[in-house]
């Protein structure tokens, strides 16, 4: 794992000359495919958009600033837009893959009034019901683990609106479930 530093001077390199960027790439490689496979669960087709992410990345490197966020964020971003284009072009909606650990850490967010039920099918029907940006706020925060810091800086927002987009989110989640509870 690369210190900050040490990321900053390989960046700093790479701007200069193209073929330094080797060492970025073998670094951040497996984070930008897992993000990208998480959502499109095809490996041939993550490999083409992880492909499409490194060649934007090294086309825009020369204006990339150094600012002391990660360089994966940055990546994640072009990363998510990818597979933002992918849906649109494609009209296919891709979710992220869930365990039962991230279903409760999602009901951890929730209030008390869900936390007791634990009805995970009335989870996933909420969570499938959700608007797509509300479901990359929940889908980050507790599918994936991110920080609100880590998750301004791929969505270019201030932690604190990161934050209130994701308890909106969290807001339209328990109201979906509530409606969808009670019409069972």
């Amino acid at each position: 794992m690369l210190t900050r530093e040490q990321e900053a001077e390989l960046i700093r390199k790479a701007q200069k000359d193209i073929n330094a960027f080797g060492p970025l790439y073998d670094v951040h490689f497996s984070t930008v495919f897992g993000f990208i496979f998480k959502r499109i669960r095809d490996q041939e087709l993550t490999g083409e958009l992880t492909s499409i992410v490194f060649m934007k990345a090294i086309n825009a490197l020369p204006k990339y600033q150094v600012t002391g966020a990660p360089f994966s964020s940055w990546l994640i971003q072009i990363a998510l837009n990818e597979v933002r284009q992918y849906q649109r072009r494609t009209n296919k909606n891709t979710s992220v893959p869930l365990s039962h650990a991230d279903l409760h850490a999602v009901f951890d967010g929730l209030d008390e009034k869900h936390e007791h039920e634990r009805n995970l099918d009335l989870l996933l029907s909420g969570l499938n019901k959700l608007d797509e940006e509300a479901t990359v706020y929940i889908e980050m925060r507790y599918f994936e683990g991110r920080s609100f810091k880590e998750m301004a800086e791929i969505l270019s927002l201030s932690a604190d609106n990161a934050k209130v987009r994701t308890y909106r989110a969290l807001d339209r989640l328990r109201t979906i479930m509530t409606n969808f509870g009670h019409t069972k």
